[in-house]
């Protein structure tokens, strides 16, 4: 095949799998790599020596994912070249001769190169880019390391005092839910824009917990040996990548006068709605007492056309029974004593909206002012 397929780079994923180049649009299947976990939902490669021709991708294991086999909603982004990533759009379903159901989504290339992925990909060089771009209000430190020996950092804005609120936030504890570090860097840039949430309150975040999975372009779902989500609590931690996470925040609330602690994830593939759980999947996990009251807080504070269609879920004890520990929210409420919330951010939009990378940025200044307002009063 004339079409080159390329996922060596940071977060790199897709097996190729065939490619038809008979037609005037050439036809390429893959599937989405496990690696290290049961759910293999993330994916991101790019096709080189298109010749303008464009291509039709079709996603071969939709089985596989997080979320189910049906796709029919779901708009992966693509971009041409080194453009600006766009959504694909639904895909069309097709149907194998011994009854599996793949998806497909046409990718328009003006040039000879296209790159897609399941939703905006951000990688630490995103972010170093924007620690950049704003030019010294938030600064890095180095907390610890991976359990591959990568170096974790925490990014923030100032240290604590007692005179000081602090907010604590995590992102990416699987390293696939991507749209967790639009809304952080959303956060970010509206908390750099607003001299008094930057100098009133201290705003701490470990922007990829699984950092390994980051880099090697797993979703990090249920990797071996523990789930970083799943390894706080009594007897942890279980992963080094938790333990950096939980020393860093009672470094935190110790230093300050109040503090809130706020874990970003994403949902299934194809859920068109962001909201707070209040309550874990694991059997016996507690309501959070907060949890009601910040999500309602939050839908109020977030945009009319970015508004999610629930605020708050109540989860039914699931997969996770299988797994001893907590996950960081629960950990940071019973274990910590702090204000805690898990917010789930979807990979799509709205029932309405397909959500932009300015989307996810309009979303982290309501989290910001959410956050801030609770910390205040």
């Amino acid at each position: 095949m004339a079409i080159s397929w390329r996922t060596d780079f940071p977060g790199g994923n897709g097996l190729l799998l065939d490619g038809d180049e008979s037609s005037r649009r050439p036809v390429v299947r893959f599937a989405a790599e496990p690696r290290n976990c049961p759910q293999a939902m993330w994916f991101h490669f790019r096709l080189a020596g298109l010749g303008g021709r464009g291509a039709t991708v079709v996603l071969a294991n939709p089985e596989q994912t997080l979320g189910g086999a049906d796709w029919s909603k779901n708009s992966p982004v693509a971009r041409a070249g080194r453009g600006d990533w766009r959504r694909l759009g639904p895909p069309r379903r097709v149907e194998t001769p011994g009854g599996r159901v793949e998806w497909a989504w046409d990718i328009d290339a003006a040039g000879g190169t296209v790159e897609a992925a399941l939703c905006y990909p951000y990688q630490p060089a995103d972010l170093d880019a924007t620690v950049e771009e704003l030019a010294g209000a938030f600064q890095t430190e180095f907390i610890g390391l991976t359990l591959a020996g990568r170096p974790m950092t925490r990014v923030f804005n100032r240290l604590p005092t007692p005179e000081t609120a602090g907010v604590f936030l995590t992102a990416r504890h699987h390293a696939g839910e991507v749209p967790g570090s639009w809304v952080l860097d959303g956060l970010m840039r509206h908390v750099t824009a607003d001299k008094a949430l930057r100098e009133r309150i201290a705003w701490w975040a470990v922007p990829f917990v699984d950092l390994d999975d980051v880099a090697e372009g797993s979703y990090g779902k249920d990797p071996f040996p523990h789930d970083c989500n799943r390894s706080y609590g009594p007897g942890g931690p279980r992963r080094p990548e938790g333990a950096a996470v939980a020393r860093d925040a009672q470094r935190m609330g110790a230093a300050c006068g109040r503090m809130f602690f706020a874990d970003l994830h994403a949902p299934g593939h194809a859920e068109r709605a962001t909201y707070v759980p209040v309550r874990g999947w694991e059997p016996a996990s507690p309501i959070n007492p907060i949890g009601h009251e910040f999500a309602e807080r939050f839908a109020a504070a977030t945009p009319e056309d970015l508004r999610s269609p629930k605020a708050f879920i109540v989860p039914r004890p699931g997969s996770n029974a299988i797994y001893a520990g907590w996950p960081a929210s629960r950990w940071a409420t019973e274990g910590l004593g702090a204000d805690a919330i898990c917010l789930e951010v979807s990979y799509q939009g709205t029932p309405d909206r397909d959500y932009s990378q300015a989307d996810y940025h309009r979303l982290g200044a309501a989290l910001a002012e959410t956050l801030a307002e609770w910390v205040r009063r």
